[in-house]
């Protein structure tokens, strides 16, 4: 069966029309919401996403900006009202030594928080507001993520691997 010029356009559409209707019902039905720091504008700590949470990715995220200078292979991340978990560096490692370091981890208001997990395990909370840190994984095996954490954050840092 040959479809001609104007029915392949009439499908492509009614394909477009189904698209976007899907995508306003998904962004309309979405259950995240900016979560309001209620613990003052000098705490950073978290208040109601747990480690638990970020360990199993089991809310969204919202609000993240991404610049990479590909010179200098630094991935840049910061929002004005960052909530949510998101995983911003993921690789299954095997090898001697695994390093990574956080610049300029700067965070002005809001809850947030940085870490390091191998696996299902958090094992690195790296600290705000510090010039440059620098953790080390001797003999990794297994997945190795960074995962961030918010709660309306206004936050700023960036991140390379050795």
């Amino acid at each position: 069966m040959k479809i001609n010029e104007k029915t392949k356009k009439i499908i492509a559409i009614i394909g477009a029309v189904v698209l976007v209707a899907v995508g306003c019902v998904w962004f309309l039905n979405s259950d995240l919401e900016h979560i309001e720091d209620t613990n003052g504008s000098d705490n950073f700590s978290l208040q109601e996403i747990t480690d638990s949470n970020i360990v199993n990715r089991d809310i969204g995220a919202m609000g993240l900006k991404t610049k990479t200078d590909s010179v200098s292979n630094t991935t840049t991340y910061s929002s004005n009202k960052f909530t949510g978990v998101e995983e911003i560096y993921g690789n299954n490692i095997k090898g001697n030594r695994f390093e990574i370091t956080i610049n300029h981890a700067r965070v002005d208001s809001g809850n947030f928080k940085i870490v390091l997990l191998e696996d299902d395990k958090i094992v690195h909370e790296f600290k705000l507001n510090e010039l440059t840190q620098t953790y080390v994984l001797d003999n990794p095996d297994g997945y190795i993520s960074l995962r961030i954490a918010g709660e309306s954050a206004d936050f700023m840092f960036d991140y390379y691997i050795y």
